[in-house]
């Protein structure tokens, strides 16, 4: 799509991104513009009185004083009006940037989940970090030039009042900078997606360090993964380069003009007009002032021009949230949230369910049907890849089967009732993931309602407790990035701790008593035993130990269930399967 656009061209983005601006700022544009008229205006009146004022400090003559009274007072107007339209325009972009943010994470919050584990992490955060405050830098630049091009035509009007030969001259002057710096726009244009292009790989590669940090030390990659973020740094750095290059030849280009301007005008002023020193010079000021406008609407178009392909990018990712978003309908999650009130009494049935990624891949399921009853416990095994986790997202209602049918209680687990499924499931995954917030904070996140005594007994029934009260600061302790400053047992207990809060009907356990001793292990299930009755639970397990005491064995095998029942039937029915993963038959 951001291909597409490119070979567009600049007018059809630009167009879109001046409606959008529009569309977001709902009439705030008026203030702005009754600001640029303010300040133009006094500033041309202020001009205007350049040659009286001068010609009354010449002859020394009555009036002077006068004259000075009414023109500093409009300078000082046309000066704060200036300012104050600055802290609008900056207030404008960083709200116009906040929008953008706001957007694109609502977006990325209401993707289906297929759609959204398909982006990359690097990716994301460059868009709504990076390219979100480019965007920003384009917006403030495009209000600005805006406002200069309100204050030409009024500059345009002194100049012509004060010589219209010298303000023809000087426009054909302008001319010429003008053709000559218009390959630096497009030039300005292409870097915007150079310089994309570069920090998206930089921040992916970035983020690939710091997220595999183990891995990278564990095989003995610093020096690789040094040397390629040196290169990627390298690729960033020549394209701010070339964006320095193109501002720096563009500033050249106008000076020169600028200068060869200013000359001409005073040798044609005086040789060949005869006009005064002092209409000279202040229409020297106006020059002036008309020529650094132009120069300033050139390099801020430059910039717009650098920006656009960022509007692009973020404009992309939201068109791929909102064509991915998840199904949201009153009528059927207002249906959905009623039936979502009853408790999972009945189960969870899985009728010829089948599903793939990507079209071109295999499946991932095929065909599966299987039954998990309400209040119990279920054990799902498997192998790596045998689509256990990939069930585990359709149990979520994270996700829709291609084929079949998913029915919590005999509801079709299907549109916005997967929304209202999701807040009654509570996930543990093997990987446990905490924020980077207090313990407190991170059980109440769930249930923020939740006393002090309600926390240290769930703490107790997933044995988190002693270590919690061993922590520096107890429940105030930060627990780090991710959790890092606890071993991988205690953000499982504390995982566990968190789902429990939010009372779930269906409980799932993916692998999460692997990173435990074999003591907090024995806790956890007989936590998990004392629970069977109350909620429905469903754990990814490889250890035998975990499995027997499960009231339901479902064993997978390429995406198809091979056996099904108690521990004592699927040993019979799956032991070659369970041979190769390492589970030892009962005696």
């Amino acid at each position: 799509m951001a291909e597409t656009r490119r070979r567009d061209g600049l007018g059809g983005a630009l167009v879109a991104w001046i409606r959008d601006i529009a569309r977001f700022a709902r009439g705030r544009l008026w203030w702005l513009g009754v600001l640029t008229v303010l300040a133009v205006g006094a500033e041309g009146v202020g001009l205007l009185l350049l040659v009286p004022i001068l010609k009354l400090a010449e002859q020394a003559g009555a009036g002077l004083e006068g004259a000075l009274m009414v023109y500093v007072p409009l300078v000082a107007l046309a000066a704060g009006v200036v300012a104050t339209r600055g802290i609008v325009v900056t207030a404008f972009k960083a709200d116009y940037v906040d929008d953008l943010r706001r957007h694109l994470h609502q977006g990325l919050m209401a993707m289906e989940w297929r759609a959204f584990s398909r982006l990359q992490g690097a990716h994301l955060v460059h868009i709504v970090g990076t390219e979100a405050a480019r965007t920003g830098q384009g917006v403030e630049f495009l209000l600005r030039l805006a406002g200069w091009s309100v204050e030409i035509p009024v500059l345009l009007a002194v100049a012509l009042h004060m010589s219209p030969a010298l303000t023809v001259a000087s426009l054909g002057l302008a001319g010429l900078c003008l053709v000559l710096t218009r390959p630096l726009d497009r030039w300005s244009h292409s870097l915007g997606y150079t310089l994309g292009e570069a920090g998206r790989a930089f921040y992916a590669d970035l983020m690939d360090d710091l997220s595999g940090m183990r891995v990278v030390r564990g095989l003995g990659l610093e020096d690789q993964r040094c040397r390629r973020f040196d290169e990627r740094m390298a690729v960033l750095r020549v394209a701010r380069r070339d964006q320095q290059r193109a501002i720096g030849l563009a500033r050249v280009v106008q000076r020169s003009v600028a200068a060869v301007a200013a000359a001409a005008a005073v040798w044609f002023g005086l040789r060949v007009l005869g006009m005064a020193l002092a209409e000279t010079v202040a229409l020297m000021v106006v020059f002036a002032r008309l020529l650094s406008t132009s120069f300033a609407i050139q390099d801020a178009w430059r910039t717009v021009a650098e920006a656009v392909p960022a509007y692009e990018a973020i404009q992309d990712l939201l068109t791929r949230c909102w064509l991915a978003r998840e199904p949201v309908s009153a009528t059927e999650e207002a249906a959905g949230t009623v039936a979502a009130r009853s408790v999972l009494e009945q189960g969870i049935q899985l009728e010829g369910v089948g599903f793939r990624y990507q079209a071109d891949h295999s499946a991932a399921l095929t065909g599966l049907c299987a039954e998990i009853p309400a209040r119990a416990i279920t054990a799902l095994v498997g192998a790596s890849g045998a689509g256990k986790s990939t069930l585990t997202d359709l149990l979520l209602g994270l996700t829709e089967p291609d084929q079949g049918r998913v029915l919590v209680d005999g509801q079709l687990l299907t549109g916005p009732f997967r929304r209202t499924w999701r807040r009654r499931v509570g996930y543990v995954p093997q990987d446990a993931f905490l924020f980077h917030e207090t313990v407190r904070a991170n059980l109440i996140m769930a249930s923020p309602e939740t006393k002090e005594e309600a926390l240290w007994a769930v703490l107790e029934r997933v044995a988190a407790a002693d270590f919690v009260r061993a922590l520096p600061a107890g429940l105030e302790t930060v627990v780090g990035d991710r959790g890092g400053s606890l071993s991988g047992g205690q953000r499982q207990r504390l995982a566990l701790a968190r789902v429990l809060l939010t009372v779930p009907d269906l409980l799932i356990l993916d692998e999460a008593t692997s990173a435990l001793d074999g003591e907090s292990e024995r806790h956890i299930l007989a936590t998990l035993d004392a629970l069977r009755h109350e909620l429905t639970i469903v754990m990814i397990a490889h250890r035998p130990s975990t499995v027997r005491g499960s009231d339901h064995v479902i064993v997978l095998d390429a995406g198809q269930v091979v056996a099904t029942g108690n521990w004592a039937d699927v040993e019979r029915q799956a032991a070659p399967v369970l041979a190769r993963l390492g589970m030892a038959l009962a005696p």
